[in-house]
């Protein structure tokens, strides 16, 4: 089993052409409020415009703000800024910014926002943990992800355009990834808690390496206080599907022989964050999140595989939620940070605020 901390090494050894990036959800109980930090590393590939760099982004969401219900903010420093730390031991730092098992902390500053980190986790487990097919690491991916810490509890404080929010007992989690293609088209839903069952846990994900071939594939993970599914698993792995009717909005589906269960996730269009990801060849990814987001599962059954489904009257909203986005293109009304900006356009229209209301 890979221990968190081994999951956690960096993987880059100085050649061109490269990405790495260790990101965390901290999700405030009351899911009202959430932040994402991310610590980054790019090279561009031989021939392909840019400098190396490393970065610090942040995203603080708040639900009860109409003015500002997402402020991003992000630090560009030469590749120079970043320490691997001690080798073989986990630990980076990016300028001022640190990363560390337990620990995390920082702060970056543009345009008028600021958002500073000061947090501390307590994993549940010393392990990585597996939301995958068994064996696709051993395959020759041009990305890859070590689900370095799930199940944390973040404690400490966040500060926000000068707001200082204690957080206690965040849920959340922490992924390491790397390669030197990015992924071009991908939707990601994470919920680690839900209203009627606190052991339930979920995590979603359809992806597809490029867009222009190769099929999907929708690794959905689902744990109750009843069952852990393996929808995530081959032969489920087989009988899932996901689809994105219209910006900030999620349907999915996994079945095994005798379960079923539908969701429907969603977010506010304008409490989600859009990024330009960079790939070391030069084009670029569009991403858009939201860690606001809310999730309903409904479950069905049946007393065979050739029975009709029925419902078994088990259902499920999320308590907190993340939901992601990225393709090749912009989602329309979504606001973004340039590859080389470092700030979220303010909001024109307050959350809210909707025509004839």
């Amino acid at each position: 089993m890979l221990t968190s901390e081994r999951a956690n090494l960096p993987r880059w050894k100085k050649q061109a052409g490269f990405f790495e990036i260790w990101f965390m959800v901290v999700l405030d109980p009351g899911g009202e409020r959430a932040w994402w930090l991310r610590y980054t590393l790019f090279t561009p590939a031989p021939g392909a415009p840019g400098e190396p760099r490393a970065t610090v982004w942040a995203a603080a969401f708040d639900c009860a703000s109409p003015d500002t219900p997402a402020v991003a903010v992000k630090a560009i420093h030469p590749i120079s800024a970043f320490d691997a730390g001690t080798p073989g031991r986990f630990g980076i730092r990016i300028g001022d910014a640190e990363l560390a098992p337990g620990k995390v902390q920082g702060s970056v500053a543009s345009g008028g926002h600021s958002i500073a980190w000061d947090l501390r986790f307590t994993p549940e487990h010393s392990e990585a943990v597996r939301r995958t097919p068994r064996g696709i690491g051993l395959l020759p991916l041009t990305t890859h992800v070590n689900h370095s810490h799930d199940d944390i509890a973040f404690t400490g404080t966040v500060t926000v355009d000068g707001k200082r929010h204690e957080v206690r007992g965040a849920p959340g989690l922490q992924k390491h990834l790397w390669g030197t293609r990015r992924i071009e088209e991908l939707t990601w839903l994470y919920c680690p808690s839900f209203r009627e069952d606190s052991e339930a846990r979920l995590e979603a994900l359809t992806v597809r390496p490029r867009v222009d071939w190769g099929p999907r594939l929708t690794p959905i993970y689902l744990r109750t206080a009843e069952a852990k599914h393996t929808f995530h698993e081959v032969p489920g792995l087989l009988f899932t599907k996901m689809e994105v009717p219209r910006p900030g909005e999620l349907l999915f589906q996994a079945n095994s022989a005798t379960t079923s269960v539908r969701g429907r996730a969603w977010c506010d269009p304008r409490t989600l964050v859009g990024y330009a990801y960079r790939d070391p060849e030069g084009w670029d990814v569009h991403v858009a999140q939201s860690d606001v987001a809310n999730c309903e599962l409904e479950f069905f059954s049946r007393s065979h595989p050739y029975a009709a489904w029925k419902p078994d009257g088990k259902k499920l909203t999320s308590a907190v939620g993340a939901l992601e986005f990225h393709g090749p293109q912009k989602l329309e009304g979504v606001r973004y940070v340039g590859w080389d900006d470092t700030v979220l356009p303010d909001l024109e229209t307050p959350l809210g605020a909707v025509a004839g209301k």
